[in-house]
């Protein structure tokens, strides 16, 4: 190869370098913006099903709650008929 040759070789290799250096950052940056834009998609999807299944959690809590203030009232009402039939319970 010629030294002209060379040179036209080295400054094509470096041209072709520069370029791909550019479109490789620029599929970076495409990258980038994708996987944010997923990862901000997912946190919000994330942050939805943990309300909801709170919300379910506190829907379920309150009817645990409610029954068992149900059991325990039952239970007063026959502690009272108990009383009621045997009135000598209440000594022992």
């Amino acid at each position: 190869m010629s030294p002209k040759e060379r040179r036209a070789y080295a400054l094509g290799y470096r041209f072709a370098l520069r370029k791909a250096r550019r479109e490789l950052d620029a599929m970076a940056q495409r990258w980038d913006d994708e996987l944010c834009r997923i990862d901000g998609e997912q946190r919000v999807a994330r942050e939805q099903m943990a309300r909801s299944i709170d919300d379910e959690l506190d829907g379920v809590c309150a009817e645990m709650q409610g029954m068992r203030d149900e059991y325990r009232r039952l239970r007063a009402i026959e502690h009272a008929i108990d009383t009621e039939r045997d009135p000598d319970a209440l000594l022992n």
